[in-house]
């Protein structure tokens, strides 16, 4: 499975998650055993350690990738930008001694 694939579910997960916990805590409210407003603390309580969660799980697989390809030796987008910027640089002078060699 594709790592993708898996923080799709991970993310559907949550959102099912979070949808049965409204559903038991509106079951709690209407049977008195809790107020509506510990029922929303609860519930932004939740979804706040969900979205931390998720930033963890994003910055965990984030360090994950980042050690692989570094393992793999290749490249980072910073290198291969300056490279193409000594590239255009070099391109820019060759065009200019081709210019006076033709004077």
């Amino acid at each position: 499975m594709a790592l993708n694939e898996l923080f799709k579910n991970m993310i559907f997960a949550c959102f099912g998650m979070q949808e049965m916990l409204k559903d038991f805590v509106s079951e709690l409210v209407k049977k008195g055993k809790m107020s509506d407003s510990e029922a929303a603390k609860v519930i932004n309580e939740f979804i706040s350690k969900s979205e931390e969660a998720k930033e963890n799980f994003k910055e965990s697989i984030k360090e994950i990738i980042q050690k692989t390809l570094q393992g793999m030796n290749l490249p980072t987008r910073d290198e291969v930008d300056n490279l193409k910027s000594l590239i255009n640089e070099l391109n820019v002078r060759i065009a200019k001694i081709e210019e006076k060699l033709k004077d």
